[in-house]
């Protein structure tokens, strides 16, 4: 569920402890892997050419991910994917791919196909913890019993898919995006003097809200369980827009922010 937001605040239905810089070689054929530490500076994006572009961004709420694809040379091009990591943009001649999701220890398998417009450039979106005790197609819910069904269900993981942009007009567009399993987002403004705060969003598992519009630096406030974590974008030089998933690392709620370079 997505809902755009102008510049005035409206409600919406639907960490925070930054991740440390994980190291990882990357295959000869695929661009490197990026902490989100480093999240206001993109490499340079190669010039445009007829191909589909992906950034993959890892919000799942497990350490780590094996990820591949069909085709390649290699059973998984990224056999250590940790969470809170994105790649850079991939160029692909063919829109459609099949992905192939692997958990670290190996026990479970997703895979999935998915199309992509041509000539575009896109960001996918993992989040999920493969847990097998409800629907894969959306973190588990707050307070839910295990849903009725196959025991056990597929394993949950969530395949995101959002187009970027380079249009001046939709610069500054804010994604969050709440990939905590069992977790309600409530977001708010900051506390102003003489402005008390105010919701933004409040965020079920699964769910996304988008700002427009934004100045190219603001601060949030996040709660999640009682807990209030500063959500901030500080934006120095060319302005861009950012998605901001929610996920859980060691049980604990955490974000990243990824600026889109198209």
């Amino acid at each position: 569920m997505m809902i755009s937001l102008p510049l005035f605040l409206i409600l919406a239905q639907a960490s925070v402890l930054p991740a440390l810089p994980v190291a990882v070689p990357a295959p000869e054929h695929l661009p490197p892997l990026r902490s989100t530490r480093h999240s206001s500076h993109q490499a340079a994006t190669p010039s445009p050419s007829p191909e589909v572009r992906i950034t993959i961004v890892n919000a799942t709420s497990v350490p780590a991910i094996a990820l591949g694809t069909s085709g390649s040379s290699k059973p998984y091009a990224y056999p250590f994917f940790p969470q809170g990591v994105w790649t850079g943009n991939i160029p692909l001649k063919t829109p459609s791919i099949h992905y192939f999701v692997h958990s670290i220890p190996g026990r479970t398998t997703v895979d999935r196909t998915l199309h992509f417009p041509p000539v575009s450039s896109q960001l996918l979106l993992l989040t999920g913890d493969l847990s097998t005790s409800g629907p894969p197609d959306q973190p588990p819910q707050l307070g839910l019993p295990p849903s009725p069904g196959p025991t056990p269900w597929p394993p949950n993981l969530q395949f995101h898919v959002y187009p970027l942009s380079t249009a001046p007009k939709e610069r500054c567009r804010y994604r969050l995006v709440n990939g905590m399993p069992s977790k309600l987002l409530i977001l708010r403004t900051l506390a102003e003097p003489n402005k008390p705060s105010r919701q933004i969003a409040l965020l079920a598992p699964g769910n996304s809200v988008v700002l427009t519009h934004q100045p190219a630096n603001i601060a949030w406030e996040a709660e999640i369980d009682g807990q209030v974590l500063t959500v901030a974008i500080v934006q120095d030089g060319e302005q861009k827009n950012c998605l901001i998933p929610f996920y859980l690392r060691n049980g604990q709620p955490e974000f990243i922010r990824v600026f889109e370079d198209p």
